[in-house]
């Protein structure tokens, strides 16, 4: 369906995608997803971007309009302006029975970082030819864009990575208590059925979800009666540093310093708002502060906002990216 923008137009299409690589899982999500495709002025030269949502979301939360800020769709209403412009983006849906996505693969949930460069990028091939790819996200799509990217250096090009999860000590640590608390009462299985059904989770409930949902990305455990491990333990309160240890490797502040020769094969654009609600602002700017020492070409702005309503920035970082991927 075309949308129609003034005089500019870009196109909104629908695909579907059976990704092999979710088929099977664990969770039995469904292996049959939906691509959001978004299209304007497309060129042989033009590349191709993959959005990868925030946790509690998917596909279609980049189309939701807001009517008090700039939305994602407004942002490309204004790349639209300039009447050269040309993109191809896809947004996979990547939604998950834990509610959202960390784009790794786990035992506990799926084959996602698969799914990703495996199918969505098969797709993009066949579809549209052999030509760039790079990615973009926010919040845990920012930390699935930079950690995709830099263990795929073959793959993409580049990445736009927006207030990602980084500094796992500053961002996930605080709401290990509300857990301990929560789970007192009740098991994960029992906690996941009362999210499901409760009308409107508070944040403290979306603390537990989202810590829960870490664990079952970050320390699956196959063997653990939860399918994961948590880094704490529910019955005695300690902390337990050897799961802790396996999130780390996975922290983009902790492992930025082993990918720097794929870092250096990329555009690299890091944006975040210096009043985050989660501090993932400290684990970005520490981020940039080791590429800068390690002499990494990359974009990064900090901006007075926090953690939230940050889709205008796109509006400066998607061309940024294009342009570099062209």
């Amino acid at each position: 369906m075309p949308v129609t923008l003034g005089r500019e137009r870009f196109e909104v299409k629908k695909l579907e995608i059976v990704g092999k690589s979710l088929k099977g899982n664990t969770l039995k999500d469904p292996a049959k997803r939906e691509i959001i495709v978004l299209e304007r002025n497309v060129k042989e030269s033009t590349p191709a971007l993959i959005g990868l949502a925030g946790f509690f979301g998917s596909s279609n939360s980049f189309l939701n309009r807001s009517y008090t800020g700039h939305d994602f769709f407004r942002a490309l209403e204004t790349i639209s302006e300039k009447k050269s412009s040309s993109f191809l983006i896809l947004l996979p849906d990547t939604m998950t029975s834990y509610y959202g996505n960390q784009f790794v693969n786990s035992s506990a949930v799926g084959n996602y970082e698969d799914f990703i460069v495996n199918d969505v990028v098969g797709l993009i091939k066949r579809k549209y030819g052999i030509r760039k790819i790079g990615l973009f996200g926010k919040s845990s799509g920012g930390f699935g864009s930079y950690n995709l990217a830099t263990k795929h250096p073959d793959v993409f090009g580049g990445f736009v990575d927006v207030s990602g999860d980084s500094g796992f000590e500053y961002c996930y640590v605080r709401d290990f208590a509300a857990v301990i608390t929560k789970l007192g009462k009740m098991n994960p299985q029992e906690f996941l059925k009362y999210f499901d059904k409760k009308p409107h989770p508070d944040n403290l409930d979306f603390g537990v979800m989202n810590v829960l949902a870490m664990a079952a990305f970050y320390s699956p455990n196959n063997k653990s009666k939860f399918g994961f491990d948590l880094p704490f333990d529910l019955k005695y309160h300690t902390f337990r540093q050897d799961v802790w240890n396996r999130w780390l490797l996975l922290d983009p502040l902790r492992n930025l310093e082993n990918r720097l020769d794929s870092l250096r094969q990329q555009k690299v654009i890091l944006q975040v708002g210096n009043r985050d609600e989660f501090s993932i602002n400290i684990g970005m700017k520490g981020m940039s502060e080791l590429m800068n020492k390690h002499k990494v070409k990359h974009d990064y702005k900090e901006f007075d906002e926090g953690h939230f309503g940050l889709e205008y920035l796109y509006e400066e970082s998607i061309p940024s990216l294009i342009n570099a991927l062209s």
